[in-house]
């Protein structure tokens, strides 16, 4: 029974990815044939459309990594130090004030792209809405990262002995705390950079001809009814995202390895 159980497991995992990856697959194969169709690959294979990627839409590219990196470094700061900050904090609102700080994640990005545009119209141009609204969306994964890790260990009675010692909040977060949780911070970034990587949504109703993103062209890619060459596009997407994915689950086996006393 057991042997028959274990084979039913590995069945349904096997279909389950092929699932889940046929798709992925057939898209790449694609990108590489000269014309899409059932003999796709009678007319040989090319890499003209990587080439026709980075001739129209190489600038995408380069603007999306950019703002993923800006946003990176904007909400470590103030997703770190919000955390640290809520975390020290004493009151029956502070969970309030959390969920509040976590909305944006579940609003629709269209919502908050339109929220932005009525606010802000002036900064719509110069690109710079667009990273306060990557900001937005992406301040909840660090926030909440930094601060469940502050909650699963007692940091506060090592934050409160090196009060007593005399060091200010500033030293006690740089030299006692953030060694600790310098690993839950990079897994936050990690996951940060894939969001505003991927985000299409919002970025579709903020860019002008300057500020295409990586998802904005795909879209445009798509839309020329060039499916090979949204097949190449999609399959540079995914040269980046997978390896971050990948970066991302040894993160987090590093933390759990950490939380469990290294056993």
């Amino acid at each position: 029974m057991q042997t028959a159980g274990k084979a039913l497991v590995y069945v349904l995992v096997f279909l389950i990815s092929a699932l889940i990856l046929s798709p992925l697959l057939f898209t790449v194969a694609g990108s590489f044939a000269v014309y899409w169709g059932a003999d796709m690959y009678s007319a040989g294979v090319t890499l003209s459309w990587y080439a026709k990627v980075f001739e129209k839409f190489g600038h995408t590219i380069g603007f999306t990594l950019v703002l993923a990196f800006c946003t990176v470094l904007v909400n470590t700061v103030l997703g770190t130090m919000a955390g640290y900050w809520f975390y020290r904090w004493k009151s029956r609102w502070v969970f309030v004030l959390e969920e509040l700080l976590s909305l944006p994640i579940a609003v629709p990005g269209i919502a908050i792209a339109l929220a932005l545009i009525q606010t802000y119209p002036a900064m719509r141009a110069s690109g710079a809405l667009m990273l306060v609204g990557h900001v937005i969306i992406t301040f909840p994964l660090m926030f909440r990262t930094v601060l469940g890790t502050l909650r699963t260990k007692d940091f506060r009675t090592l934050d409160e002995c090196a009060a007593t010692l005399g060091a200010g909040p500033m030293y006690r977060f740089f030299h006692v705390i953030f060694p600790s949780i310098r690993g839950a911070i990079l897994s936050g970034a990690v996951m940060v950079f894939m969001l505003s990587l991927g985000e299409f949504n919002m970025n579709f109703f903020l860019y002008t001809p300057l500020t295409v993103t990586l998802p904005i062209g795909l879209y445009e890619a798509y839309s020329t009814l060039r499916i090979e060459l949204g097949s190449a596009y999609t399959t540079l997407f995914l040269a980046m995202a997978i390896p971050l994915m990948y970066l991302l689950h040894r993160l987090n086996q590093s933390s759990a390895f950490s939380r469990n006393g290294g056993v």
